[in-house]
C-alpha cells in the first residue's frame, strides 16, 4: 500500500506540473482518488476473507438455540460466526434446534433438527439445504451426523410416529439426495427392541473399520420412573446391532449413567462418551468416559465433578478431538454454579490424565459472539486447506476419509 501511495503522489506532480488544462487536471485526480478507494476496498476485502478462512485445527461449534455455526480458535478461544441461520444474506433462514456438524465434500454440514441437512461453505458461510426431512417418506427429525469415506452422511432419524424420538440411523448422499436406513430400534431382524418402552440414538460415530458406534437412551415403562443407556456396535450394510456397553451392568464399570450428546473415536479405537446421571443417580454424575471397544468396559476419564481434575462443568454436550499434535479432547458443558443454564463453555481434556482447561467461555465476550447451547463439536482435519477440505486418500468405503470423526 506504501509503494501505492507512492506512486500516485509522483504521478500528481507530474499532473500538476504539465501544460494540462484544469479541467484535465481535476478529472485525473478523480480518477486517481477513485483507482485509490478500489484499491483499499479490495485489500480491505481480501483481509476480511482472510480473517474469515476456516483452517486445519480449528473447532466448529452448532449452537442449537442461537441458531448459529460458530468457528472456535484453538489456540486463544476467540468465537466467530461462520454461518447465522437467521441471516438471510448466507441461505435459508431456519430457526430449528440446530443439532449435529460434521465435515465432508469440501463442505460443513449442519443438521437443523426440526428440517434437514445444509452444506456449508467454509469460505463464505452460506448454505444450501441438501437434504429436506419435511416432505417425502422420511418426514421427521434428524440429531447427529459423521461422514463417511464416500461422503455421505449418516444422521438419527427421528419418525412423526415415534415423537420425536430418533429411532433409527439414515445414511443420506448429500449430492443425490439419495436416503436408506441403515438400521431401525423398531425392527427385530437387526437386533434389540425396544417395543416396551421409549427409546432413541443419543449419538452416533465412526469406527476406523466404518461401523458406527451407537449410544442408545430408554426408559422403564413401570416401577420407578428410570431412563438407562446401552452403547451399540452397528454394521453399516446390514443395520444389525450387537450391545457393546451395557450401562447398567457394574461389571463393564461405572453405572447410574445415560449417554448424552457426544461420542468420538480415538485413533487408538477407544470410543469417548459424554454422559450424565440416570434420575435416580444419588449424586451428581457428569462423566466424560473411555469405552474400550472390545469389551465394553467403560473407564471414566474426566469428572467434570471434580473440582481436582479442573473447572467443573454439567450437561456435557459435544465431543471432538483434535489432531495428534495438538492433542485434545474438545467437550461442551454448562456452568455447574447455575444449574439453569445451558452448555456454554467449551473445555479441552488431557486424553492422558483427564485434566481439564476452559477454552472458550462465553461469559467472556472479549473471545467473541457467546454460546447459548452448544450442541455438537467438531474439529478441522489438519489436511484442510485455505480453499476448503482436502482429504486423504480412502481405504474403506465406510470408513471416515480423516480417520475417526465425531
Amino acid at each position: 500500500m506504501a509503494n501505492a501511495t507512492k506512486w500516485i503522489t509522483v504521478l500528481g506532480h507530474s499532473i500538476a506540473g504539465s501544460s494540462w488544462k484544469a479541467p484535465c487536471r481535476v478529472s485525473c485526480r478523480r480518477f486517481l482518488r477513485a483507482w485509490l478507494g478500489v484499491l483499499c476496498a479490495l485489500l480491505l476485502a481480501g483481509n476480511l476473507a482472510q480473517a474469515a478462512t476456516v483452517h486445519g485445527g480449528d473447532i466448529l461449534v452448532v449452537d442449537a438455540r442461537a441458531s448459529k455455526l460458530f468457528l472456535v480458535n484453538p489456540n486463544t478461544g476467540a468465537r466467530t460466526i461462520i454461518s447465522d441461520f437467521l441471516d438471510p444474506t448466507q441461505g435459508p433462514v431456519d430457526r430449528s434446534f440446530l443439532a449435529g456438524v460434521a465435515i465432508g465434500r469440501g463442505q460443513i454440514f449442519v443438521a437443523a433438527a426440526t428440517t434437514g441437512i445444509y452444506a456449508v461453505d467454509p469460505r463464505t458461510g452460506n448454505r444450501t439445504l441438501v437434504s429436506d426431512f419435511t416432505t417425502g417418506p422420511f418426514r421427521g427429525d434428524v440429531f447427529g451426523s459423521t461422514v463417511d469415506a464416500s461422503g455421505r452422511l449418516m444422521t438419527n432419524w427421528a419418525q412423526p410416529q415415534f415423537g420425536g424420538a430418533p429411532r433409527s440411523i439414515v445414511r443420506i448422499d448429500t449430492l443425490t439426495g439419495t436416503r436408506v436406513v441403515v438400521s431401525d430400534l423398531a425392527n427385530p431382524a437387526q437386533g434389540d427392541v425396544f417395543n416396551c418402552c421409549v427409546a432413541y440414538f443419543t449419538d452416533l460415530a465412526l469406527e476406523k473399520t466404518g461401523a458406527v458406534v451407537a449410544s442408545v437412551t430408554w426408559f422403564v415403562p413401570v416401577g420407578p420412573s428410570r431412563d438407562v443407556g446401552d452403547m451399540y456396535r452397528v454394521d453399516p450394510v446390514t443395520g444389525q446391532r450387537s450391545l457393546l456397553s451395557d450401562f447398567n451392568s457394574p461389571a463393564q464399570g461405572a453405572t447410574d449413567l445415560v449417554p448424552s450428546t457426544g461420542i468420538a473415536v480415538e485413533t487408538s479405537g477407544q470410543i469417548l462418551v459424554n454422559s450424565h446421571g440416570s434420575s435416580i443417580a444419588p449424586v451428581p454424575r457428569n462423566l466424560l468416559l473411555r469405552i474400550d471397544p472390545n469389551t465394553g468396559n467403560r473407564a471414566v476419564l474426566s469428572d467434570f465433578d471434580n473440582a481436582a481434575q479442573g473447572p467443573l462443568g454439567w450437561r456435557l454436550s459435544g465431543i471432538a478431538l483434535e489432531q495428534p499434535r495438538a492433542g485434545g479432547i474438545i467437550v461442551g458443558a454448562g456452568n455447574p454454579a447455575n444449574r439453569v443454564t445451558d452448555p456454554t463453555l467449551l473445555f479441552r481434556v488431557d486424553p492422558q490424565t483427564g485434566r481439564r482447561t476452559l477454552l472458550s467461555n462465553s461469559r467472556n465476550l472479549k473471545q467473541g459472539p457467546p454460546f447459548v447451547w452448544i450442541s455438537e463439536i467438531a474439529v478441522v482435519p489438519e489436511n484442510a486447506n485455505d480453499a476448503g477440505f482436502v482429504a486423504a486418500p480412502r481405504t474403506n468405503p465406510f470408513a471416515s476419509p480423516f480417520g475417526p470423526l465425531e
